[in-house]
């Protein structure tokens, strides 16, 4: 084989080995973008920080419902999130502690409600809508209602204008529960 060509052949061979290396090796350098799952099945995700602390929790609890649970830096529940086995809906807004000092809470019957705790976790107020009439509560430090202050809506007229007519009630309680005194 003339020595031209023989150097041509080799060179075309290197070239190809060549190319080869860099097409491969070009992507191996290059930035690889994961691919996205359609779906993600699993029973319980954690997410954690760079130092490796837990700071969201969702999970399909104990009794079959899911849950979410946020968490701080010193790994301490701060918000909760779940549905519990009633079907009411419940969110849970904790202290630095991991105490529960607001609850806010929709029943399976859509009447929704606000609970607020003091540090012992008893509810001191309570703020509820039933039957589209509101109710606030409120407790003394052992837990027991004391005053509430409600308004029930009688009737509402249609006409060139809405009216609405309502009763409001206002009623104190005694240590022992019995009321002290009521209007109307």
């Amino acid at each position: 084989m003339n020595p031209w060509a023989k150097a041509a052949v080799q060179g075309a061979a290197c070239g190809l080995v060549f190319g080869a290396v860099v097409l491969i090796g070009g992507r191996l350098w290059q930035p690889q973008v994961p691919a996205v799952a359609e779906e993600v099945r699993a029973r319980r995700f954690e997410v954690v920080d760079d130092a490796g602390k837990l700071r969201a929790l969702l999970a399909v609890r104990p009794d079959g419902g899911p849950g979410l649970v946020l968490y701080d830096a010193a790994e301490t529940n701060r918000a909760i999130l779940f549905e519990r086995e009633n079907g009411e809906a419940y969110l849970g807004l904790c202290d630095a502690a991991g105490t529960t000092r607001a609850s806010l809470s929709v029943t399976k019957d859509s009447q929704p409600g606000l609970d607020l705790y003091d540090a012992a976790g008893k509810v001191r107020a309570r703020l509820t809508l039933a039957g589209g009439s509101p109710v606030l509560a409120l407790a003394d430090a052992a837990g027991n209602e004391r005053a509430t202050l409600g308004s029930t809506i009688l009737e509402v007229v249609k006409t060139g204008e809405e009216r609405r007519r309502a009763e409001s009630s206002l009623v104190l309680f005694d240590k022992d529960g019995k009321v002290m005194w009521k209007v109307p």
